[in-house]
């Protein structure tokens, strides 16, 4: 509870930018009320005294506020100090002003006063300001600086001329020596190196694994986008120069990079610092040739010489290609559908430096061919009616992905394209008959109810759909749900343990992933319980905060579904676990009416981020009567295929049991004790692992 309500004070804490400018004005303006009165001998010593009292009002509470503010981990205490210090005393000077403008004959000392108040003020906000703002943010030598002009630029220092200026535009507010929101600062380039409490940014064998590369290319929605939804957002230029960065491998050290290897680096590099290279007009003849051979010529806008091609005919000819490459450099469209374009015709897409738009429908072109697009910036990409597969197109979406793809009609299936839709970065549509249809994929349905476990019955309701007209079906038996399977429409009501799985569904669109969730009843087998094992080891749940799970114990047995928990949640939250570290967890339980027992679930979780996984396997013993165990059951547990790191993953592991009469058993759940030498666990490779379980269910 302590640590939930220190996250609502820190919440509160967030309204001091707001709150700080009503004692500003109101000294102001009561300033300028004093003077009026002083010099003019206007009678306004009663609106002084509201204005002064106003004053002392909202100075507390911004004092309050910034002090709650301040208890952020973004926020170091020795930078603000200095601001926080000068608060202090411009909140007891104008209570000063308060207890002077009571006591008569004191009218000089309540003017001088002021003065101090004032300046006390001017300093607390200056240095409010370098808080926010950084240390020069009153420099005046941008307004001096000489404007530069690039005429010629052959190379660039990627880091200090782009992605550092790239970083203090739309980064560092958040990141720097002031505030390093994650533990991450962005103002240097060796802290950029040294990343934040997540880690690394950097992926060096998988470059869109990198978190920096992977949280600007998420979605606005997701809470790990970054910038924040809330900020000033990448420039889709800025996103790919930051990508290149760090594609290219340049993030490694500052050196110049050549610019005229890469059309593409330049074209951006070149755009983004204001010094666009005039692109020159074509040449009359070679858009003359063009015409004579079947092209339609169309300009792109006016005066930036660009070109728009769509080829009319149906043959092309190398004669085709070699006028197409004289106007590589003003070509921003191609449209070569329903032509015999094919492979061996596509090697020269990688030379358009500025090609963003390309139509090859109803042609030649296959997998062979896309190979040639992974060194283009396109944006759009018509391949319908082709013989592009699922291995092409998925190298496409990992090297270089465009913004829209359409591909109805090729050599991939249906569940292939599931599996394109939920890897791709662009918006691939595999429309059914028109060009422009799309199919979309369905989120799964969710449920309300945060605790599946009950006593007498439950009613679980499903959370309604953010698409209209969307049909949830569902099952309780443990099999699958299909289109004839009963609809969702009012809370379902359970007296008994059921599987329950479920999916949405809505014509033209590709279905849900399965929702599937255990609802146990608890029938309250458990007499007496005992865990052996040490709970006074340390957890960091996160940056400089600790706790142990010691007395702990009862929240395996308490019918209480454990929070979603995740690396910087509450302690609060954290404590509705029990978990283990370098030893087996080891749970031993006395039954009643053991032989009504069918099943055994336990119910686990799995965070890299929180050093947590799976355990290998669970074993479940009887105890003899000899007090010796003798093994029952026993379930092994696979690793996760190429779980996402930042997500935390629940499941419910059950063990089909016939307990042959024992009342009572031991519970193992065999710990790995360091993470796996596994690809997918390669970021935490020879860490201790944790277990974590919330919940021990015989039903």
């Amino acid at each position: 509870m302590v640590d939930y309500t220190l996250e609502i004070i820190k919440y509160i804490g967030k309204f001091h930018p707001l709150v700080l400018h009503l004692p500003i004005g109101s000294l102001l303006l009561t300033f300028l009320m004093l003077l009026l009165s002083r010099f003019q001998k206007v009678d306004l010593d009663k609106a002084i005294r509201i204005g002064v009292d106003f004053s002392i009002a909202g100075g507390l509470l911004a004092a309050l506020f910034g002090y709650f503010l301040s208890l952020d981990k973004a926020y170091d205490f020795n930078t603000l100090k200095f601001h926080f210090w000068a608060g202090i005393i411009t909140l007891v000077l104008s209570i000063s002003l308060g207890i002077l403008h009571r006591m008569k004959g004191k009218e000089n000392l309540f003017f001088g006063s002021y003065i101090l108040t004032l300046l006390a003020l001017t300093i607390t906000g200056h240095k409010g300001a370098q808080i926010t703002h950084g240390d020069d943010y009153l420099s005046t030598a941008e307004l001096f600086k000489k404007p530069t002009s690039i005429v010629v630029k052959d190379s660039v220092d990627l880091y200090q001329e782009v992605v550092h200026v790239i970083f203090e535009d739309k980064c560092t507010s958040c990141h720097n020596a002031s505030k390093s929101k994650s533990e991450l600062r962005l103002d240097r380039y060796d802290l950029v190196l040294k990343g934040g409490e997540r880690g690394s940014l950097f992926d060096p064998e998988n470059f869109q694994e990198g978190l920096l590369v992977k949280y600007i290319s998420l979605p606005m929605e997701d809470k790990l986008h970054m910038p924040p939804k809330n900020k000033s957002q990448l420039t889709e230029k800025e996103k790919w120069l930051l990508t290149h960065w760090v594609k290219s491998g340049a993030y490694g050290k500052e050196i110049q990079v050549s610019l005229t290897k890469n059309d593409s680096l330049k074209a951006n590099v070149l755009s983004f610092m204001g010094a666009d290279e005039k692109v020159k007009p074509a040449d009359r003849s070679d858009l003359t040739l063009l015409q004579t051979q079947g092209f339609r010529i169309q300009p792109n806008a006016l005066h930036d010489n660009l070109l728009k091609l769509k080829f009319t005919k149906s043959k092309l000819t190398n004669r085709h290609i070699d006028a197409l490459v004289e106007v590589k450099n003003q070509l921003i469209e191609l449209d070569v559908s329903n032509t015999n374009f094919n492979d061996e015709m596509a090697f020269v897409l990688g030379d358009f430096p500025r090609l963003k738009t390309l139509r090859l429908d109803q042609t030649d072109i296959s997998d062979g061919g896309l190979s040639h697009l992974i060194n283009t910036s396109l944006e759009v990409l018509n391949l319908c009616n082709t013989k592009v597969t699922h291995q092409g197109m998925q190298r496409l979406l990992y090297k270089a992905p465009p913004k829209k793809i359409y591909a109805w009609n090729t050599k991939i299936d249906v569940n292939q394209q599931k599996q394109l839709a939920s890897i791709a970065p662009s918006l691939i549509n595999f429309g059914t008959s028109d060009l422009f249809s799309e199919k979309l994929s369905l989120s799964p349905p969710e449920i309300v109810n945060s605790n599946t476990i009950f006593n007498d019955s439950i009613s679980i309701v499903f959370d309604t759909p953010q698409v209209k007209n969307i049909n949830i079906h569902y099952t309780l038996d443990g099999s699958d749900p299909y289109p004839t399977s009963p609809i969702y429409s009012t809370p379902i009501k359970l007296k008994a343990s059921s599987m329950l799985k479920a999916k949405s569904i809505k014509e033209g669109w590709i279905d849900s992933e399965l929702f599937e969730q255990m609802i146990f009843k608890n029938n309250h087998h458990v007499v007496d319980y005992k865990i052996n094992n040490d709970l006074e080891k340390n957890f960091s749940i996160s940056h400089h905060v600790d706790f142990t799970f010691k007395d702990n114990e009862s929240i395996v047995f308490d019918g209480k579904k454990g929070e979603k928990v995740y690396r910087g949640t509450s302690i609060e939250h954290g404590k509705t676990w029990l978990a283990v570290v370098e030893e087996d967890l080891e749970i031993e339980v006395k039954l009643k009416a053991a032989e009504k027992i069918k099943h055994i679930t336990l119910s686990l979780l799995e965070n890299h981020d929180m050093k947590t996984i799976y355990p290998k396997k669970i074993e479940v013993y009887g105890k003899t009567a000899q007090g010796k165990y003798k093994l029952l059951k026993d379930l092994s547990i696979p690793l996760q295929h190429m779980p996402d790191e930042r997500i935390s993953y629940f499941k419910d592991f059950n063990l089909d049991v016939d307990l042959k009469g024992y009342e009572e058993l031991k519970i193992c759940a065999l710990n790995h004790m360091k993470f796996p030498d596994a690809p997918v666990y390669r970021k935490s490779k020879n860490r201790n692992s944790w277990i974590f379980m919330d919940e021990l269910i015989f039903w």
